[in-house]
């Protein structure tokens, strides 16, 4: 057994959730599919919904099992701008 498949059998041994937040990017939307065809990982993708599955489906990836997120669009819109902002505040980030 190489070392790739070593890896991957650790990984499949102790799944873990990964956040891919550039999910527009078709290499993203390839590497969450690779992932969960191999059972690598638990998968979440940030992003517009149907902009990744539109991705997806016309390059014959299957991200169905990822789990999608729309930070424009989610009920918690509210709580990630107020902690990314008080991430961001010394650094000169407004709440606009």
């Amino acid at each position: 057994m190489n070392f790739l498949e070593r890896t991957i059998e650790r990984a499949k041994a102790d799944k873990k959730t990964i956040v891919l937040p550039e999910s527009s990017d078709l290499r993203i939307i390839e590497a969450a599919s690779i992932a969960l065809e191999k059972g690598i990982a638990n998968i979440a993708l940030v992003g517009n919904r149907e902009e990744i599955l539109s991705k997806a489906n016309a390059n014959s990836f299957d991200v169905s099992n990822a789990i999608i997120v729309d930070p424009l669009k989610s009920e918690k819109y509210d709580e990630y701008v107020n902690t990314f902002y008080e991430l961001r505040k010394k650094k000169g980030m407004t709440i606009a």
